[in-house]
């Protein structure tokens, strides 16, 4: 099948692509009632006894928690590589435009966040001003970063200099009197956004910059992320979806070692949990841990990134590439709307309903909500060129108004065999 489409230099399977991340970035927050934050214990009490819950949350930990916001971030990095390589020969300012294109991301983002604390298109923006940087790297010094960066190595230094150096222990008294006032601060935080007026809400979610670039730094997620834009980065100077039938081979080999090593990790993962107790463990175990959920996390995504281009390539799957190609052609628009649907159904400013569902029931309506983007994605592409927020980025990218409405239907950028 020819990756790209008739009426453009757009590669279709990356499209499609982006449209699995898509679904896995919305069930990923479904779980979470939109949260994007840590959630109070006594919330979850209610659901610990539940079976569908205990399966969901194993589906989660294992297929979908930190697997598709690296996805995601992978396919950024590939399209800017994309973008480079199919400049005209005569544009001299690409670099500069990029770099305004990324502070309008930023300021996209900065009004996401403030509704919705779990934005990640501020964190696009900043880091890609190093990806333009690592731009002018040899191929081998981006993979070498890449592979450094997504394997967490900087935290796993961090973790392993504090268990050699610990910081001198608290009392019991005092760490418990500070876990208490956590956990109200949780709690605090989370009635908020579930019950809060829209200034209130729109306030905690500014107040929560500072959480975030906390949690980016001191997790080492920032770091993570950066590493698959440098990947992606890695993959489109290679040409391996411009090329794609010659790389196959390669594309089943990485599947199926991604697949064996991440039967081991879970494998050992559940073991452990089942005989031994997490209290029990020497103190460096959890160095150890954090390093292989780094490796069980990149796999899986390498595995998914991988087996889904092996799927959508295949004819059989035409169809499904077709519809998910749609999503993924007005992936800002599509992950701005999951953010505006969350909030509607969880927040105070909607329903409210944050923690009143069982996960499992987050789950399924996740699935239905995506499916319902297919549809609306496919419609407003047959009289449009661009998603609504994709158009105003570009035209606000160019300066001018760009081209929005299709002279005719119904859409004609179909895929070819």
């Amino acid at each position: 099948m020819n990756t790209r489409t008739f009426s453009s230099n757009r590669i279709v399977l990356v499209d499609g692509l982006r449209g699995i991340a898509l679904l896995g970035i919305v069930i990923a927050h479904a779980l979470g009632w939109f949260i994007a934050g840590f959630i109070p214990e006594s919330v979850w009490q209610s659901y610990q006894n539940s079976i569908p819950t205990t399966i969901v949350n194993y589906f989660d930990g294992i297929f979908i928690s930190g697997k598709f916001y690296t996805f995601f971030s992978l396919l950024f990095g590939l399209s800017f590589s994309l973008q480079f390589t199919n400049r005209k020969a005569n544009d001299t300012h690409f670099e500069l435009r990029f770099l305004w294109r990324l502070i309008l991301l930023f300021v996209i983002g900065f009004i996401h966040h403030i509704h919705w604390r779990g934005d990640i298109l501020g964190i696009y923006a900043f880091l890609g001003i190093f990806l333009l940087l690592a731009n002018f790297f040899s191929n081998r010094m981006v993979l070498a970063l890449a592979i450094f960066m997504i394997l967490n190595i900087p935290i796993l230094v961090v973790r392993t200099i504090e268990y050699w150096h610990p910081a001198p222990k608290v009392s019991e008294a005092v760490a418990k009197k500070e876990q208490e006032k956590s956990n109200k601060e949780q709690l605090k935080n989370f009635q908020t956004l579930k019950a809060g007026t829209y200034p209130q809400i729109i306030q905690q979610n500014f107040k929560d910059f500072a959480f975030k670039a906390d949690f980016q730094w001191s997790s080492g997620r920032i770091f993570i992320t950066y590493g698959f834009f440098l990947l992606g980065l890695l993959i489109g100077r290679l040409r391996l979806f411009d090329h794609f039938q010659e790389y196959k081979k390669q594309f089943k080999k990485t599947v199926w070692a991604c697949f064996i090593l991440n039967i081991v990790i879970v494998t050992f993962f559940i073991t452990l949990q089942a005989t031994i107790p997490w209290d029990q463990l020497p103190s460096w175990f959890g160095i150890f841990s954090e390093f292989l959920f780094s490796i069980h996390s990149a796999t899986m995504t390498l595995m998914y990134v991988a087996g889904f281009s092996l799927l959508l390539s295949k004819i059989s799957w035409k169809g499904i590439l077709e519809q998910l190609s749609y999503v993924g052609r007005m992936a800002l628009t599509n992950y701005l709307l999951q953010s505006l649907i969350g909030i509607l159904l969880f927040y105070g400013l909607g329903l409210g309903l944050a923690g009143d569902f069982n996960p499992a029931w987050c789950l399924l309506g996740a699935v239905v909500f995506f499916l319902f983007q297919i549809r609306l994605s496919k419609w407003w592409l047959s009289r449009y060129y661009y998603g609504p927020i994709e158009w105003l980025w570009r035209s606000a990218t160019y300066g001018k108004w760009q081209k929005m409405l299709r002279s005719s239907y119904p859409l004609r950028d179909s895929m070819t065999q």
